[in-house]
């Protein structure tokens, strides 16, 4: 029985892109191939994608077979998901999804079906994926890079899947906080920041606190480029820093139901006297909020009638505060479900009980031109890709 020599990783040294070994026969069934050292491309050698997840297939992994070589299609099969970082959504515009379905299946025996792989699957096969994947599960309770580089990972501009986004007790800056805007595909959001009487005073950890003037800028962005198109629930946790105009200022949100807050006294002191604020009202009073994110952000589409099969990436970047303890004298959490009551989202000045502030580097035609729609990407031609190279073998 002859074996074929599982591809080798290239050596750290090794800057050459490609080392090509003489033709190889396999004398028992007459299959003529290569051997093909690559480099990855150097800017996916290292990246946010593979700090929890490993892009290498388990060596010696179904290597060899018990009745002979093996065939020419799973040997391809395996060569191509050996090492993932170089795997691309480009390169799998031509592969049919009887091939592409196989590669998962296979991934998944392998216990190898990462995230990296779950995107190109939910991107290229929009309509066949999501009926055998609809949902994606990533907590990372250890961060190790900024939250930009993670929030990356999440995003799709083609709304190639949904995004429910929990941000955890820390390891947020200013910055970072207002780029959650960009993400387009953002359709649940719970942002916890640990209750001030279990902060560690010596910390050096910025921890993640909202503002009014973040939830500002949140909405500006909303009504000049379309932030936030597809949010339908927000829980906020501990965000004593808010007031009431938070409440105004999300109304710009298009598609927000939803408000979930906990421990949050200045939201809750704008329904001191009951009824209605600025277009919200007290949906439900508790102790904490009612189930999880995922669970929340779905039973709000099904109670709309929406019907929605497109993949669901939960992400949660940060612990969570557990839940304390009960004392006897410990006075019981606040938490309101604010319910939105109308629909239609409103263009709304920044603040409505202050002055206007002056317009600055925009007239009244700038302002009321609407925002030209972006053109649909175009896959480009390629001279070869995985879909050619695989063709030969099946």
């Amino acid at each position: 029985m002859h074996t074929i020599d599982r591809f080798k990783r290239p050596s750290v040294r090794a800057k050459d892109a490609r080392a090509k070994g003489p033709l190889k026969i396999v004398h028992d069934s007459g299959q003529v191939y290569t051997e093909t050292e690559s480099s990855p491309a150097a800017k996916v050698t290292n990246g946010p994608a593979w700090l929890h997840e490993s892009p290498f297939l388990l060596m010696g992994w179904e290597e060899g077979s018990p009745f002979g070589a093996s065939p020419l299609r799973y040997l391809a099969m395996r060569t191509l998901v050996t090492d993932q970082r170089n795997l691309s959504i480009p390169l799998f515009a031509n592969v049919p999804w009887h091939i592409a379905r196989d590669i998962w299946d296979y991934l998944g025996r392998c216990h190898k079906q990462t995230l990296h792989m779950w995107k190109i699957f939910a991107t290229v096969y929009p309509i066949q994926f999501r009926e055998i994947e609809q949902y994606r599960s990533m907590k990372i309770e250890e961060p190790r890079i900024s939250m930009r580089e993670y929030l990356g990972l999440t995003k799709s501009k083609s709304l190639s899947w949904r995004v429910v986004l929990t941000l955890g007790s820390s390891y947020a800056r200013i910055p970072e906080l207002v780029g959650i805007s960009e993400i387009k595909n953002l359709v649940a959001l719970d942002i916890a920041t640990p209750p001030k009487q279990g902060a560690s005073p010596e910390s050096d950890i910025q921890m993640t606190a909202l503002t009014d003037r973040i939830v500002r800028t949140w909405s500006e962005m909303a009504q000049t480029k379309d932030a936030f198109s597809q949010l339908r629930v927000l829980i906020i946790r501990n965000q004593t820093d808010l007031s009431k105009m938070a409440l105004h200022f999300l109304k710009s949100f298009p598609s927000l139901q939803f408000v979930v807050a906990l421990e949050c006294p200045g939201i809750a002191s704008a329904f001191s006297d009951g009824g209605l604020y600025d277009g919200w009202m007290v949906a439900e009073v508790m102790q904490s909020p009612p189930g999880t994110l995922y669970e929340l952000y779905k039973s709000n589409c099904k109670a709309a009638g929406i019907e929605d099969s497109t993949p669901v990436l939960e992400f949660q970047i940060g612990k969570m505060s557990p839940k304390p303890r009960g004392r006897a004298n410990r006075p019981k959490p606040h938490c309101a479900v604010y319910q939105r009551t109308d629909d239609a989202p409103r263009r709304m000045d920044p603040e409505p009980s202050t002055r206007k502030r002056k317009d600055v580097g925009a007239s009244d035609s700038q302002r009321g031109q609407a925002h030209p729609r972006k053109s649909k990407a175009v896959m480009k031609d390629r001279t070869k890709d995985i879909g050619d190279v695989l063709s030969g073998f099946f």
